[in-house]
């Protein structure tokens, strides 16, 4: 879908003009082309021998394409290969084709003067045509009326769906040589003339509004007009498509077209904005927001793509806007574009997102030259970090009692690359194994270790006199007027007692290193929500250290939410959980100490609304959607789209009753066995999941089924039962008596 379906030579093949936000598709010499929003220029068939001149999209994305020499219309589904249409009614002489909103192909059978609809399910109509020639065909979106052009007057004619005609351009004189016809999602008639000319018709319970959009177009042979309005014409001739702008500005789109006979166009959605990529172990999770509009129609899907390798994935619900990428290659880096679509095929996929951030899934590896030096009660350690893996911003940590706990570890740059840091809480005299992981959001890495025995301090020792430097030197060798006490030490002191001249003495000049990394954020509160936590801090005070992002930490976890800048984020949360949260600082140095924790926090579950709450959003099953079900049975509903680690309530309904509660994974989503109520009355019921998205806000996904009738139950029940069994009751008797004659 994001490839070419038929790499045909298309160099000559020249766009020009901007159509990031619609695909055009061409019928050229015998080919149908495809122009993506991305300039891309595709064959989705080729080979057709000579056809034309009719090409038009259906909404799902099918191509339909009129081979007018050979009187057939071939068929392209989304992805898949032409075929030849089979009509169930007659038609001869084919002239020229047109879809509706609904899906509908309609044809016009000259032969049989018929304007023959094929739905997309249910038989085919034909509706007989009074106009002598026809050149050309429209319908409006809604199939509520067919627009002809007679050739043989010059006329537009609109017929309805029952055959009755009125003519909106007579006799050629409004608007002389007509031979292309649009119509737009307003019911505006839109002409181009063999003489170069663009009209728009708009009609109304009066005379029509004919207004002239441009002159100078050329010999105008085609026309169509996109979901967003724009409009666009094939001129003979110049062998190009053109667009027609305000004011009359033709601006040439597509040049150098071998032999262009067919042109449609279909407005595609807006690219995904936000794109965002955390890495994992193989994997990537990419979570994006929508774009700004939908093409003219419901998103159907999205797809993340990476780079390199081109690996994709799709959200679970096609809707949502996150998926995972796996089977990537730890220590690589990657980025993610994602692109949406409204047809199930390619053909209404909108342009690549910009790319996400870059991203390196992969544990980090263990830190290296792992050194401890006895201190009192304590460690000083030293070490070289391992590479970070998927997560720049690592942490390490040690753990003193065998990976009972846990304890973030303070560090400073030491030389050499290392990180230095004190571990505390050591017993003097006995020996201690320290274990020092890193840590990110990916994981933990493999531990290093070092054994060490803290050592109390030796006893300081007394002053000795004889080492102690006279205060008052003697007045014959320095007289008090040319050497000033407090800057010359007396000459006869010995040696030792001349603390300046240590060699480990720091001069008063050395400067001051400057931090590599920022400090601790402050007043970290967390504020309890619906399966859910709001974090919110104060940045650290200012030393001078650029801060990248923060990232806040669940304690008991493992969610943890993360910000590039924003002092504020909601964490996925479990329902009666008590939480309390810690914050770090991230740059490009490191990352800060760890922020003291805030208040505890206890989530609420979601509650349980009387109706079931209406959402267009379908919740799932582990064997796709399902319509019926009955008392007792065992279902295992899906959904995603959540909140990490948070609580999703799920309910059914009429009255409702609470299934189950059950927790999301780390990417939002849930796989939730339960069972159907034994007593459940048969009828309509509504599976729903109630919970709430990565951003705190309220998610619902829903299904509603029948719930067949338990053994013995009757299938229906109320007033209509009663007039069943009286109806019954009645033939019943008839028949007795009927019986009772006969003997």
């Amino acid at each position: 879908m994001l490839t070419v379906v038929d790499a045909r030579p298309a160099a000559a093949v020249t766009p020009s003009g901007d159509l990031s936000d619609l695909a055009m598709y061409l019928v050229s010499s015998d080919d149908v082309m495809r122009i993506g929003p991305d300039g891309n220029v595709s064959f989705p068939g080729t080979n057709f021998g000579n056809p034309g001149p009719g090409i038009v999209a259906a909404p799902d994305g099918t191509l339909y394409m009129l081979a007018q020499a050979d009187d057939r219309v071939w068929e392209i589904a989304p992805g898949g290969s032409p075929a030849v249409l089979s009509f169930t009614t007659t038609v001869n002489s084919l002239v020229d084709i047109a879809v509706d909103d609904a899906g509908a192909l309609y044809a016009t059978s000259s032969g049989t003067n018929e304007i023959v609809k094929r739905p997309t399910s249910g038989p085919e109509t034909a509706v007989p045509y009074s106009v002598p020639i026809v050149s050309a065909m429209a319908v409006d979106h809604d199939g509520s009326h067919i627009y002809l052009i007679d050739a043989l007057d010059g006329d537009v004619v609109r017929m309805d769906a029952d055959g009755n005609n009125s003519t909106v351009i007579a006799d050629g004189n409004d608007i002389p040589n007509i031979q292309a016809i649009a119509v737009d999602d307003q019911q505006r008639v839109y002409v181009g003339t063999a003489g170069g000319d663009i009209h728009r018709v708009t009609q109304g319970s009066g005379l029509p509004t004919v207004d002239l959009l441009a002159t100078g177009a050329g010999n105008v042979a085609r026309l169509a007009v996109s979901d967003n309005g724009k409009i666009f014409a094939i001129r003979f001739g110049t062998n190009d498509v053109v667009q027609v702008h305000a004011g009359g500005v033709i601006e040439s789109m597509v040049g150098q077209i071998p032999s262009p006979t067919g042109l449609a166009v279909r407005t595609v959605p807006a690219p995904p904005t936000t794109v965002t990529a955390t890495a994992g172990i193989g994997s990537a999770d990419v979570d994006w927001d929508a774009g700004q509009t939908n093409g003219g129609l419901p998103i159907l899907r999205y797809t993340a793509v990476a780079d390199p390798g081109g690996l994709t994935c799709t959200p679970l619900v096609p809707t949502d806007t996150d998926c995972t990428v796996s089977g990537l290659t730890d220590g690589l880096a990657y980025t993610f574009k994602v692109v949406a679509s409204n047809t199930v095929g390619g053909n209404g996929e909108s342009i690549l997102s910009s790319p996400s951030n870059s991203v390196i899934p992969g544990l980090p590896a263990a830190p290296t030259s792992f050194q401890a030096t006895p201190a009192d009660g304590a460690a000083d350690v030293s070490f070289i970090p391992g590479a970070p893996g998927g997560d720049p911003n690592q942490h390490f940590e040690t753990s003193i009692d065998n990976e009972v706990s846990w304890q973030t570890l303070v560090t400073a740059p030491g030389l050499g690359g290392t990180l230095t840091g004190t571990v505390a809480n050591l017993p003097n005299g006995l020996q201690s194994t320290i274990l020092l992981r890193a840590r990110t959001s990916v994981g933990n890495s493999p531990n290093a270790s070092a054994t060490v025995t803290a050592v109390s301090p030796s006893p300081s020792p007394s002053p000795s006199p004889s080492t102690t430097a006279p205060t008052t030197p003697p007045p014959t060798t320095t007289p008090p007027t040319t050497a000033p006490p407090t800057t010359a030490p007396p000459t006869t002191a010995p040696p030792a007692t001349t603390p300046t001249t240590a060699p480990t003495t720091t001069p008063p000049t050395s400067a001051t290193p400057r931090p590599a990394r920022p400090n601790a954020p402050t007043a970290v509160t967390a504020t309890a929500g619906t399966s859910s936590v709001l974090v919110t801090w104060q940045p650290p005070a200012d030393n001078g250290v650029a801060i990248t992002g923060y990232r806040a930490v669940a304690v008991p976890g493992p969610a943890s939410c993360t910000t590039t800048g924003a002092t504020s984020c909601v964490l996925g949360g479990t329902a009666g959980v008590s939480y309390r949260v810690f914050v770090v600082a991230t740059s490009a140095g490191g990352v800060s100490p760890s922020s003291d924790y805030s208040n505890t926090a206890v989530p609420t579950a979601p509650a349980v609304a009387t109706t079931p709450p209406a959402t267009n959003v379908p919740l799932d099953t582990d064997r796709g959607q399902i319509t019926t079900t009955k008392p007792g049975q065992d279902i295992t509903l899906v959904g995603s789209g959540y909140a990490a680690y948070s609580t999703v309530t799920l309910t059914i309904y009429s009255t409702p009753t609470v299934l189950a509660q059950t927790r999301t994974d780390k990417h939002g989503a849930f796989r939730q066995a339960v069972t159907v109520p034994g007593d459940l009355a048969s009828g309509e019921h509504s599976f729903t999941a109630s919970g709430v998205d990565r951003r705190g806000k309220p998610r619902t996904m829903r299904m509603d089924v029948t719930v067949r009738p338990a053994t013995g139950e009757l299938p229906v029940t109320g007033t209509s039962v009663m007039w069943l069994i009286v109806t019954g009751l009645g033939l019943t008797m008839t028949g007795a008596a009927m019986r009772a004659v006969r003997r």
